[in-house]
């Protein structure tokens, strides 16, 4: 494939998913609508990501260089081999690395400035999502990042997850803040509200805690015996919370959609009238944005990421991280007082308004130059 022409500088960005991928998530989104940016504007972005069933092993997307190289599990270790090719071969200026899953450590195999985009680390919440043999293995990269991204410039997308980092050892971090592209919500014909439909949006993993709304439906069913929850995504987790629902008696009324189509996901944030988010983990929760630029309040975790992206008591609710009943009880005060739903719902879309990717895209691009500018003036 010919090198896209620009007339500004040439970036790699390494992600472990593209936006293709059916298990890309919010930091794919991020890194797309800030690279298709960048194209845009004359500046040549290759991105390298792990190759998947059914993607093609080089792709031009919104003017952005895709290369799927290695595999899912190892997609670290093809970077350490590759990436002093890829930027000879490509005559990279900057990197941008984004690692959101095993830590690249990029400043070890490369001679190029970069800039590290890091939404969150996982930390011992790894312990509740994988055996402990992976989870020390992941936990090991993490220990490591700070030493070896010591002079680098960070890049993450809310306030809580640049304090966290910074508590972390990391020493410049910036936030480059999430977004949404607010066009894309908007249907020709919106769908009506399904009365009792709850939505979870995103990867089905353990760590996102969905067995926590397992175990809400079990309370809110009694007086809401017509209540769905419905779960658009895929993940490793689906067979375990399948069987919990069974246990639980609660598997009529909950949906694993899989992988859904970014129309019809649209759709069911219309429809819904909740979106719910149980994780442990998050940089941002850009779900939250997303539901409420349809106008649908959000019930989720008071963690990191998602403190910022839902405003408790206007947008939605937070309760604490594995509460059921937190869960159960702020759903209901939604669903019972539809006066309070209007209300929050009018708050959602003028949050979501307030937030574009444009921000996300000068802040990032204010750091790759940064970062030239001083790689050269060593």
């Amino acid at each position: 494939m010919v090198p896209l022409q620009g007339s500004g500088l040439r970036f790699l960005l390494v992600n472990w998913r593209d936006p293709r991928n059916p298990e890309a998530g919010g930091a794919e989104v991020h890194l797309h609508e800030v690279a298709r940016r960048l194209a845009a504007q004359g500046h040549f972005c290759l991105q390298v990501s792990h190759a998947f069933p059914g993607g093609s092993a080089e792709e031009i997307l919104d003017g952005v260089h895709i290369l799927r190289r290695g595999g899912k599990f190892l997609f670290n270790f093809t970077v350490l081999f590759n990436l002093r090719r890829w930027c000879k071969e490509h005559r990279i200026d900057v990197v941008l690395d984004d690692s959101n899953k095993i830590a690249f450590l990029t400043p070890w195999f490369s001679n190029r400035p970069l800039v590290l985009q890091l939404h969150h680390l996982f930390g011992r919440a790894l312990f509740r999502e994988t055996a402990w043999p992976m989870a020390l293995y992941v936990l090991f990269f993490e220990k490591l990042m700070p030493w070896c991204y010591r002079n680098a410039r960070v890049l993450t997308g809310s306030a809580s997850s640049q304090k966290e980092l910074l508590s972390k050892g990391f020493r410049r971090v910036d936030i480059a803040p999430e977004g949404v592209e607010l066009s894309r919500y908007v249907l020709p014909h919106i769908p009506e509200r399904k009365k009792d439909l709850i939505l979870y949006v995103g990867r089905v993993k353990r760590y996102k805690g969905l067995d926590v709304l397992l175990r809400a439906l079990v309370l809110l069913l009694p007086r809401h015996p017509e209540m769905r929850l419905a779960v658009a995504g895929s993940g490793d987790d689906v067979p375990r919370l399948r069987d919990l629902a069974a246990q639980l008696g609660v598997e009529s009324s909950v949906d694993f959609l899989g992988f859904v189509t970014e129309t019809r996901k649209v759709e069911l944030y219309h429809e819904a009238m909740i979106v719910v988010n149980s994780s442990l983990k998050e940089g941002w929760g850009l779900t939250s944005i997303e539901a409420n630029a349809c106008g649908t309040p959000v019930v989720a975790t008071d963690v990191p990421g998602l403190c910022d992206s839902v405003r408790n008591g206007e947008t939605g609710f937070l309760v604490p991280f594995g509460d059921a009943d937190a869960f159960a009880r702020s759903m209901e005060r939604l669903l019972e007082d539809s006066q309070l739903w209007l209300t929050f719902s009018e708050n959602a879309r003028r949050w979501a308004e307030a937030h574009t990717w444009e921000p996300a895209y000068l802040k990032t691009r204010e750091a790759l130059l940064a970062a030239y500018e001083e790689h050269h003036r060593a």
